[in-house]
């Protein structure tokens, strides 16, 4: 598998919009559904970064992450950002089903942890209902403690993770 990840500049990310659009839709629930193009134009804009993964010119995953002190207002990014003075906030991650289970969520998470400049800290969600057995394990295998969790009313639940990285 010849897979490219690179870190997608705002200006570029709008070339990509509609296959990440998609590709968001079809990963969903275990991550958030977005309403519109539209919707994901302004998470994309109150991002820090945007990593896509390509095989073949092929859009087969991407990763949408936020720094501290971005305008974004989701309960799961405030928890962080009431704890934590530094870190990268994973939003959502998401990868074609073709390309699972053969190492390109820690592609990502390794092109994270190598542009991440000084914060010390990765923190994300994952469902735990609906139970997303796989990001569970996977977290937890690439070291991420558990450090919450959060019952929503409309009846679903997360788990909240975090990775301390070494300088």
């Amino acid at each position: 598998m010849q897979t490219e990840i690179l870190n997608i500049s705002k200006d570029e990310s709008s070339k990509y919009l509609d296959s990440i659009y998609a590709l968001n839709q079809k990963n969903t629930p275990e991550v958030g559904s977005l309403t519109n193009e539209d919707h994901l134009k302004k998470l994309l804009s109150q991002s820090s970064i945007l990593l896509c993964a390509f095989n073949q010119s092929s859009l087969i995953g991407f990763m949408v992450c936020m720094f501290e002190g971005s305008k974004y207002q989701s309960e799961n990014y405030l928890f962080f950002s009431s704890q934590l003075s530094q870190f990268i906030y994973i939003d959502r991650i998401a990868v074609d089903l073709s390309f699972r289970q053969k190492g390109l969520g820690t592609q990502f998470y390794n092109e994270l942890a190598r542009i991440r400049g000084e914060r010390p800290v990765i923190c994300c969600e994952v469902n735990s209902k609906p139970l997303n057995e796989p990001s569970i394990r996977f977290h937890k295998k690439n070291e991420f403690e558990e450090c919450g969790t959060k019952d929503f009313e409309d009846g679903h639940s997360v788990i909240y993770f975090k990775k301390i990285l070494s300088s």
